[in-house]
């Protein structure tokens, strides 16, 4: 099994605004078990547990997701628990965020991310089916917001260093899905009352470059960080 970090491309190319890419959820799986990412013209928000690929809609309703589709963006692995952390108490989201914080050994290398637990409250979005070239931070005006309450279900996701803004995006990026596998999306705000959660640092990774003519063409001066702050949080 490998302990290597798979990302299928950076995410400076997802904020260019190019959108399409060769890479399938097939080849994916042949990468990793767990993970998170986006569909071809950011159809829908991606989500991997176990072995399964999900498909949040704009609606943030989940479909399994078939191997030929394709993804412009992702990062999976082959999870396996490390450190395991406990909330067993209600914390309010920046308290949520400090107890991340607390339990992270080191800023400096990647994490992949397993919660499960009973949440007073999510919050997730999805955003709409894009055509190619619009900057991500333009997309993500007009995404649709859903909000759960009292709900069990799964966080997925990752921590990456502040350092490597052009690769993914930096700190904590997560989605959500419920318990029974049926919704979620990309998680905005939460407030659980109880969770386990699991730790994997990666020190390794390996990054797939996009072979597309606009990949291999462009010139990226964009502010990756700031796009990001608008686009992801």
């Amino acid at each position: 099994m490998s302990s290597t970090l798979y990302m299928s491309s950076p995410i400076n190319a997802l904020l260019e605004g190019f959108y399409r890419d060769d890479i399938t959820i097939g080849t994916l799986k042949t990468k990793g078990d767990f993970g998170i990412g986006t569909l071809n013209n950011l159809d829908g928000e991606m989500i991997a547990m176990a072995g399964r690929f999900f498909r949040m809609d704009l609606d943030g309703n989940a479909h399994p997701v078939d191997d030929t589709v394709k993804t412009p963006f992702s990062t999976v692995c082959h999870f396996k628990t490390i450190l395991t952390e406990e909330v067993t108490a209600h914390l309010t989201y920046p308290a949520f965020e400090e107890q991340l914080e607390r339990t992270l050994p080191s800023d400096n290398t990647f994490y992949a991310i397993h919660m499960e637990g009973l949440f007073r409250s999510v919050k997730t979005r999805s955003v709409p089916w894009t055509e190619n070239y619009r900057p991500l931070s333009d997309a993500t005006e007009h995404q649709k917001v859903r909000e759960f309450e009292d709900i069990e279900g799964h966080l997925v996701g990752f921590y990456t260093p502040s350092f490597l803004p052009s690769v993914n995006v930096p700190g904590y990026h997560f989605h959500f899905i419920d318990q029974a596998f049926t919704a979620g999306g990309h998680l905005l705000r939460c407030e659980p009352e109880r969770l386990e959660i699991q730790l994997q640092p990666f020190f390794n990774m390996e990054l797939s470059l996009p072979r597309t003519l606009d990949y291999l063409t462009a010139s990226f001066t964009r502010d990756a960080k700031k796009d990001l702050e608008k686009a992801e949080r």
